[in-house]
C-alpha cells in the first residue's frame, strides 16, 4: 500500500512502514500517465457564451402568393486553456509544463426570403416559387503557447488539481508572460488574430405542375456565388427534376382493389455543389517559426490552387410507396446511385519540386449507391390501444474511382484526422470509402506468412496497405410503440451487421503487455507461416519450425502489424433508447388554465448491448462527426463505451 507524496513528486512513495519506494522512472516524463494522475494533473477547460436570434416573417397579399422570410444571427465566444503538467508523458522535461490559451469569436448572418405562386386551371394545379439566400460567416481566433511553467512558481510548485498552487498562476491567464519570462510564444504577432471569412449569395428557383393530384412534375434550378472559390469558377449553378405518380388512382383495377390502398412511383435527378474551404485558392503569408535567428514571414506549406471550381455531385433516385389493408401495412422503398466529381482533394501531398507540401486539387471522384426500405405496420388499432412497428433497413456501397494522380496505385489517399498509431482511414482506387490501411504481415503468393529465419518472427510490411472496411453490410432499426389511453411507450433496437474494426486500444495494451494475448508469454510457440529463404513462392515452401518463448522475445507482441488488430464483421444489437410518458388529461389541465397541454416522460438510453465485438463498444468514433468524408467511425483507440443515462421531464405547451 502506498501513500501519495505531500510535495507531489510521483517518483517518491512510501509503503505501510514509512519505506520510500521508486515505483518510475527517474526521468518522469519518460512513464506513461497514469490515467488518475492525468485527469487531475493534466486540466483543461473552456468558457463559452452564445447568443442565437431568429425572426421569421409570413406575408399573403393574396390568395394566391405568400411571401416568406426567415432570417437568423448567431454569436459565441469561446475562452479555453489546455495545460500539461510538467511531469507528464506528453511533455519533456526541458519543456517544464506546457500551457496553451486559445480565443474563439463566431459571427453568422443568414437568410432566406421566397416568394411562392399557387394557381388551378381546371384539372392542372401549378406552384412557382422563387427566393433569394445570403449566408455570411466570420471566425476570427487567437492563441498562445507557452512553456517553462514552473521557472516563475515558487519553489518549483504547479498547477495541479484544479487549484493554482503558485500565487497568481491561472492557466486562463489570457497574458502567458506573466506565467514565465522564459517562456516560448507562438502566437500571432502585432496581436491580429487568425480570419477566416464565408460568404454565400444564392437565387433559386423552382416549377412544378400537377394533373388531377395524380401526376405532379416539377424543375428547379439554383444559381450560386460563393467567395472561397477563385473568381473564374465562382459563379455556378445546377439543376433539379422530379416525377411523382399515384398509379393506384390511374389504373381502375387498383381503384376497385381491397387489398391495395395506395401505390405511387417516384423518380428524381438532382445536381448540387461543394464549395472548398476558404483560403485555399490563394497562398498567403505565415509566421516561419523554425527560423533560427528572428521568425519571419514565408509562404506556407500548403500550395494554394487558384483554378480550383466547385465539387459536383448527380444523384438520381427512383422509389415507390405502397399502403395495404386500410394503412394498416405501408411500404416506403428507394435506390439511389450518386455520382461525386471534380472532388476537391485537400492536403494530399505532391512532388516536393512544386515547392510545397500539401496540395489542393479537383482530382476525385466516387460513387455512393444504396436501397433505403421502411416497413411500417400496425398489428392493433383501437381506440384506447395502438401498438404500431416500424423497421427502417439500409444497405449502402461505394466505390473510389479517382484519386490525385500523385498517389500511387497502392497507396491510400488520407484525411489525417483519422490518422490513429500508423492506421488511417484511406481510400483507395476501386475499393470502397470505408476501407481502413494500415501494415501487414508479408506473405507469399499462396498468402502464407513469411518468417524470418533468423528470429522465427513474421516478416512485416510497413506502410499503409488495405486491412479493413468499416462499411456494414446493413443496418436495421425497429421502433416499437405502444398506446394505452394517456400512457405511451417506444422502445429502439439498432441492429449492424458486418463491418470491421480496428481494435487500437488492444494494440496499445499488447505493446505494454497488457493485453489478454500476453497471457501465454511463457508458453513456447511456433508461428504459423513459412520461411523467406528463396523457396517461399514455389511448390514446396520451408514450413516455420522454429520455436520462440515471448517472455524472452517481447518484439514478438511490439511488432505485430496492425493487420493483427483488425476484427472482421463486427456485429451489435443495441437497445437504443426507451421512453414512457404520459400525457395529462384536458380535464386535468381545466385546473391548471395556464397549460395548453402538458407531459411527463422518462427515458432510459443504451440499456443494452449484444455484440461480437472485443473491445468496449463497437460504436467507436476516433474523432467527432465533424471530422470531412466518413469520419473516424470504426477506428477505436482509448474510446470509452456509451454510458447508460436516464432523463427525466416534462412537456408543456402554453
Amino acid at each position: 500500500m502506498y501513500s501519495w507524496p505531500a510535495n507531489n513528486d510521483i517518483r517518491n512513495y512510501q509503503d505501510a512502514n514509512g519505506n520510500k519506494k521508486l515505483l518510475f522512472n527517474t526521468n518522469p516524463n519518460l512513464d506513461y500517465d497514469n490515467p488518475i494522475w492525468s485527469a487531475y494533473n493534466n486540466v483543461s477547460g473552456d468558457f463559452s457564451s452564445r447568443y442565437v436570434s431568429t425572426l421569421g416573417i409570413d406575408i399573403n397579399p393574396f390568395s394566391w402568393l405568400s411571401v416568406n422570410g426567415r432570417f437568423g444571427y448567431d454569436t459565441y465566444k469561446t475562452d479555453g486553456y489546455l495545460f500539461y503538467h510538467p511531469q507528464s508523458y506528453v511533455v519533456t522535461a526541458a519543456n517544464g509544463g506546457q500551457l496553451d490559451n486559445y480565443y474563439r469569436t463566431y459571427k453568422g448572418y443568414n437568410h432566406t426570403i421566397t416568394a411562392t405562386v399557387k394557381k388551378t386551371w381546371g384539372d392542372f394545379s401549378g406552384r412557382l416559387l422563387v427566393g433569394q439566400m445570403w449566408q455570411d460567416n466570420e471566425t476570427d481566433q487567437f492563441s498562445v503557447l507557452g512553456t517553462h511553467i514552473t521557472d516563475s512558481l515558487h519553489n518549483g510548485a504547479w498547477y495541479s488539481g484544479g487549484k493554482a498552487l503558485a500565487p497568481g498562476f491561472n492557466p486562463r491567464d489570457s497574458n502567458i508572460t506573466q506565467v514565465s519570462s522564459r517562456s516560448r510564444l507562438l502566437r500571432n504577432y502585432f496581436g491580429l488574430p487568425n480570419l477566416l471569412i464565408l460568404r454565400d449569395n444564392a437565387y433559386f428557383g423552382e416549377a412544378s405542375i400537377g394533373y388531377k393530384n395524380v401526376a405532379f412534375l416539377t424543375y428547379s434550378l439554383r444559381y450560386e456565388s460563393a467567395s472561397p472559390l477563385p473568381a473564374a469558377s465562382r459563379n455556378y449553378h445546377f439543376p433539379g427534376a422530379s416525377l411523382s405518380v399515384i398509379v393506384s388512382d390511374i389504373i381502375p383495377a387498383l381503384k376497385k382493389s381491397t387489398f391495395l390502398d395506395y401505390a405511387k412511383l417516384r423518380g428524381s435527378l438532382a445536381h448540387t455543389a461543394r464549395i472548398n474551404d476558404p483560403y485555399s485558392n490563394q497562398s498567403v503569408f505565415v509566421n516561419n517559426q523554425s527560423s533560427s535567428v528572428v521568425p519571419g514571414f514565408t509562404y506556407g506549406f500548403t500550395n494554394a490552387n487558384e483554378k480550383l471550381t466547385p465539387e459536383r455531385q448527380k444523384t438520381y433516385e427512383i422509389g415507390t410507396e405502397l399502403r395495404f389493408l386500410k394503412s394498416a401495412i405501408s411500404l416506403e422503398a428507394a435506390y439511389y446511385n450518386t455520382l461525386c466529381t471534380d472532388q476537391i482533394a485537400q492536403g494530399y501531398r505532391a512532388s516536393y519540386a512544386t515547392g510545397y507540401i500539401l496540395n489542393t486539387q479537383n482530382a476525385a471522384s466516387l460513387r455512393n449507391q444504396g436501397l433505403e426500405i421502411t416497413l411500417n405496420i400496425t398489428p392493433i388499432r383501437k381506440p384506447d390501444f395502438n401498438w404500431n412497428i416500424t423497421f427502417n433497413f439500409n444497405h449502402m456501397w461505394s466505390k473510389v474511382l479517382a484519386l490525385p494522380s500523385s498517389i500511387g496505385i497502392l497507396n491510400d489517399y488520407y484525411n489525417s484526422d483519422t490518422y490513429i498509431s500508423n492506421v488511417r482511414g484511406g481510400l483507395i482506387r476501386g475499393h470502397s470509402t470505408g476501407t481502413i490501411t494500415g501494415s501487414t504481415y508479408t506473405r507469399n503468393i499462396a498468402g502464407q506468412i513469411l518468417i524470418n529465419p533468423g528470429t522465427g518472427l513474421p516478416v512485416i510490411t510497413s506502410g499503409n496497405s488495405l486491412i479493413g472496411d468499416r462499411t456494414p453490410k446493413y443496418t436495421l432499426g425497429t421502433l416499437n410503440s405502444f398506446r394505452y389511453k394517456s400512457w405511451t411507450l417506444n422502445f429502439l433496437w439498432d441492429l449492424k451487421v458486418g463491418g470491421d474494426i480496428y481494435n487500437g486500444t488492444e494494440q496499445l495494451l499488447n505493446t505494454l503487455g497488457k493485453s489478454a494475448r500476453t497471457a501465454n508469454r511463457n508458453t513456447p510457440l511456433i508461428v504459423d507461416g513459412v520461411l523467406q529463404d528463396n523457396l517461399q513462392n514455389t511448390t514446396n515452401p520451408t514450413k516455420n519450425n522454429i520455436v520462440i518463448t515471448p517472455y524472452f522475445l517481447s518484439s514478438y507482441y511490439t511488432t505485430m502489424p496492425d493487420e493483427s488488430f483488425i476484427q472482421k464483421n463486427v456485429n451489435w444489437l443495441r437497445f437504443r433508447d426507451i421512453t414512457l410518458s404520459y400525457s395529462f388529461s384536458q380535464k386535468t389541465l381545466a385546473h391548471l388554465k395556464a397549460f395548453k397541454g402538458l407531459s411527463a416522460f422518462l427515458t432510459g438510453n443504451d440499456l443494452v448491448l449484444i455484440t461480437n465485438y472485443h473491445g468496449g463498444d463497437p460504436a467507436v468514433n476516433s474523432n467527432n462527426p465533424g471530422t470531412g468524408g466518413i469520419g473516424g467511425y470504426g477506428l477505436d483507440l482509448g474510446s470509452t463505451p456509451t454510458p447508460i443515462s436516464f432523463s427525466f421531464g416534462l412537456r408543456a405547451n402554453f
